[in-house]
């Protein structure tokens, strides 16, 4: 009982940290796997070590992916892919160029892990610029956190999310403006729905929340 609190949630921040991680766990799968429900990446953390942490946690049901691309190394990492897609994640935050980097416009419903969580968050602003990855037809979303920036947001591209997403329960929108000036724009598009939230708070203060089995604005 006690490990289970112990390894509960896993915040790994660099690659010293994460490696230490492995090497402690590798002998003691069942403990990684069994224990481990809500993980953090973020920081130094090589995208290698990423996919041997989630392989050894393979019973994670909320992953915060939050690693930035690295170098000029524009392959996409496939190792990184199938890690992801082997866990029952129910909620996840990602940095998507952490994923594909230098590659094509991914097509969200194509890949298994975007279509079996119910919580998404997407930290780049440019999923909003009009590009076609499918968000709108990831249908079994209940809540969808996205940044939003007025001079370069589409509107149509939120409009479509609201049409097909007919269970969305919260559609979180966080932004660097003022919350106001958002607010007034989304009125101006017809975006006024109640299950929409403008918030200039951070990624890692949901993140928290969820960590500590609280759900936040989520």
């Amino acid at each position: 009982r006690t490990e289970g609190l112990i390894y509960h949630t896993i915040i790994l921040t660099n690659e010293t940290r994460a490696c230490h991680f492995v090497d402690s766990l590798c002998s003691r799968l069942a403990l990684a796997s069994k224990n481990v429900k809500s993980l953090c990446l973020c920081g130094t953390v090589q995208l290698a070590t990423a996919a041997e942490v989630m392989h050894l946690c393979s019973g994670v049901c909320s992953l915060a992916l939050w690693i930035l691309p690295e170098g000029d190394n524009h392959a996409m990492p496939d190792f990184l892919l199938e890690a992801l897609n082997g866990l029952p994640l129910s909620w996840l935050s990602i940095q998507l160029s952490t994923v594909f980097r230098g590659t094509a416009m991914p097509f969200l419903p194509s890949i298994p892990i975007f279509s079996h969580v119910t919580h998404l968050e997407l930290l780049e602003g440019w999923v909003l610029w009009g590009s076609p990855i499918g968000i709108p037809c990831l249908t079994q979303l209940t809540h969808i956190s996205l940044r939003v920036f007025t001079k370069q947001t589409v509107p149509a591209s939120l409009q479509m999310i609201l049409a097909n997403c007919v269970i969305l329960e919260v559609l979180v929108l966080r932004v660097t403006e003022e919350v106001s000036t958002v607010e007034k724009w989304l009125l101006e598009h017809g975006l006024d729905d109640p299950c929409i939230i403008v918030t200039a708070k951070s990624p890692r203060d949901t993140w928290d929340r969820v960590a500590s089995d609280g759900m936040s604005l989520w």
